[in-house]
């Protein structure tokens, strides 16, 4: 309550070990929300973008609670319960599971994996053999996409996600996604990346988050300050109430935004981030309806 919005956005880009002067305000907008899913419960993201960008160095570096693995590295017996170790997944023990190089998932041995985690991005639940479990972890998966000389990812009128060849084409597999983040829209990581501003210093950011994806009432505030227009889906809804109040911990902790703040800050990113998914289910299979989903 003692900083200017624009003050708080920098302290927390800065935090995260970002230099803000050198980053636009969608561009800092973007940074946020790569860490949504440390602070929400249950958040499911995809970010696409070219190497070089620093998609992984955010949860490398911020959160002892997250996870970073390599997509071809993860296994159902990794990520979900180990039958032979009786070990319980990652899942179970951090807050966020990165998959990074996602597309270097494939094959025949993915059809385990993939079957687990549709049900898991949908309800939260787990099973394997006869272990069966809930838990609370959000999903970030981090693919590599090439750009134009525009730099403007080039399948962007045919489906970004046919570039990469393997689950995430499939749209039951995409639907139970919340959000896509434009990171084609991020510079390469220079020498002018890293902060060198005054931020929370990581262990101790780390804890606030962990501690606040227990506070139910962002969640609650949210629901009943959020307007949607166009949205009679049920994973529509779902997606960008959680989105929203990811935001609303971050950048109003308080909860004391004005009505334009929490509309223009915390709901706009949400509808974004989830109307980018309809808009490429939409374009890899025309059964799914082009929906425009809007805010009041």
């Amino acid at each position: 309550q003692y900083f200017e919005l624009e003050e708080w956005l920098d302290l927390m880009i800065s935090s995260i070990g970002f230099n803000p002067r050198s980053l636009s305000l969608r561009q800092k907008v973007i940074l946020i929300t790569r860490i949504v899913p440390v602070a929400q419960p249950r958040v499911n993201l995809v970010e696409l973008a070219p190497k070089g960008t620093g998609k992984s160095f955010v949860y490398d570096n911020l959160s002892r609670y997250a996870r970073v693995i390599g997509g071809g590295k993860i296994t159902p017996a990794v990520l979900f319960h180990n039958l032979a170790s009786h070990t319980p997944g990652l899942i179970t023990r951090y807050n966020v599971i990165v998959l990074d190089e996602v597309q270097s998932i494939h094959g025949d041995s993915a059809g385990e994996l993939i079957a687990g985690l549709k049900v898991y991005l949908e309800s939260g639940r787990y099973s394997r053999g006869s272990t069966m479990g809930t838990a609370e972890a959000s999903f970030v998966m981090l693919g590599n996409i090439t750009l134009d000389e525009n730099r403007q990812p080039i399948r962007q009128d045919t489906g970004l996600f046919r570039e990469i060849p393997n689950f995430l084409r499939e749209t039951a597999f995409l639907d139970r996604i919340h959000g896509l983040i434009p990171g084609w829209e991020m510079e390469r990581v220079t020498k002018d990346t890293p902060s060198k501003s005054l931020g929370f210093k990581g262990d101790f950011f780390s804890e606030v988050l962990h501690v606040m994806r227990r506070v139910a009432q962002y969640d609650e505030y949210a629901s009943e300050n959020m307007v949607l227009v166009n949205c009679n889906d049920l994973r529509d809804h779902k997606a960008i109430s959680r989105l929203a109040a990811g935001f609303l911990k971050l950048l109003f902790p308080d909860m004391k935004p004005t009505e334009e703040q929490f509309k223009e800050f915390c709901v706009k990113p949400a509808v974004e981030l989830r109307q980018r998914i309809r808009d490429e289910l939409y374009k890899l299979d025309p059964e799914y309806a082009k929906v425009e989903i809007w805010y009041e």
